[in-house]
C-alpha cells in the first residue's frame, strides 16, 4: 500500500485541490514546548483539545478529541505491563512521539506525557480539519479503508474522526516512532489561543479500564467519535 506523506503523488489531490501544488501554508500559532507535556496525561489531555495539530506537507486541524493514558492503575495503558521494544517510546521524554500498529492495520498516535522512563501519554483520537484538505483526502483514499475497515468516505467529519483515521489521514507510518514533536518528527501541535468548552466521558474501544473518565473532548464539535450516552459526561474547565 502507498501512502503519500505529502499528498501532492496521488491523482485525487490534483483533482480535488484549488492550487496546483501549492504548499500547504502552517497555521499561525505557537509550538508547544516539551515542557507542556512534562505533567500527567490527564492534566495535559483537556488542555491539548483546541490545539492544532500539523503534519509539514500534509496538513492537519484542530483536536476535538483525545484520551489519557496514566502509568499507574491504568490496566489499558500500554505501560502497565512494563517497557517493552514495542512501547519504549511511551518511556520517552515528554514530547515524543509514540506510535504503534493496532490490530495490524492503524497506525495510531500519541503524545508522550510526564518525565522520561514513567509511561504515560495522550491518545489522539479526532481532529477538524483545517485548510486545504486535499494531502488529507489523499491519504485517506490511498489507505482504501475507513477506520471499521469499509472502504473510504470522507463524508462529513469522517475524513478524520477515529483514532484510525487521524492516522491514515496524516499519512503516518512507524518510522515516527520515538521522535521529538517539531522538526524532528515533523509533526507539530501549536496553540492559537482558541479555548473551546471541553468535556470528558469514559474512554471507547478498549476491554479494560473502559470505566475510567479519561476522555475529553470538544463539546461543541461534530469532530467526537462518541458523545456520552448518559449524564455521565461533563464539562472540563481549561485554562
Amino acid at each position: 500500500m502507498t501512502c503519500y506523506h505529502d499528498g501532492m503523488g496521488h491523482p485525487e489531490y490534483r483533482r480535488l485541490s484549488t492550487r496546483e501544488r501549492a504548499p500547504l501554508r502552517t497555521p499561525a500559532g505557537r509550538a508547544l514546548p516539551a515542557s507542556f507535556f512534562d505533567r500527567p496525561a490527564d492534566q495535559v489531555a483537556p488542555e491539548l483539545v483546541g490545539k492544532i495539530l500539523w503534519r509539514d506537507g500534509v496538513g492537519g486541524g484542530r483536536l476535538t478529541e483525545v484520551e489519557a493514558y496514566l502509568p499507574v492503575d491504568d490496566p489499558a495503558c500500554h505501560a502497565s505491563r512494563g517497557q517493552t521494544r514495542r512501547n519504549r517510546s511511551m518511556f520517552g521524554p515528554p514530547g515524543t512521539v509514540y506510535v504503534y500498529l493496532s490490530y495490524g492495520v492503524h497506525v495510531l498516535l500519541n503524545l508522550v506525557c510526564e518525565g522520561e522512563g514513567v509511561g504515560a501519554a495522550v491518545l489522539v483520537r479526532s481532529f477538524q480539519p483545517l485548510g486545504d484538505l486535499s494531502p488529507l483526502v489523499a491519504n485517506r483514499l490511498a489507505a482504501g479503508r475507513d477506520g471499521r475497515g469499509r472502504p473510504a468516505t470522507m463524508k462529513g467529519c469522517l475524513l478524520s474522526c477515529g483514532p484510525g483515521r487521524v492516522g491514515q489521514a496524516l499519512g503516518l507510518d512507524l518510522s515516527l516512532d520515538g521522535k521529538a514533536l517539531g522538526a524532528q518528527s515533523g509533526i507539530h501541535v501549536l496553540d492559537d489561543g482558541r479555548r473551546p468548552p471541553v468535556a470528558h466521558d469514559v474512554r471507547i474501544g478498549i476491554s479494560k479500564g473502559d470505566h475510567l473518565p479519561l476522555r475529553f473532548f470538544a463539546a461543541d464539535s461534530e469532530y467526537v467519535t462518541r458523545r456520552p450516552t448518559t449524564s455521565g459526561g461533563k464539562t472540563h474547565e481549561t485554562a
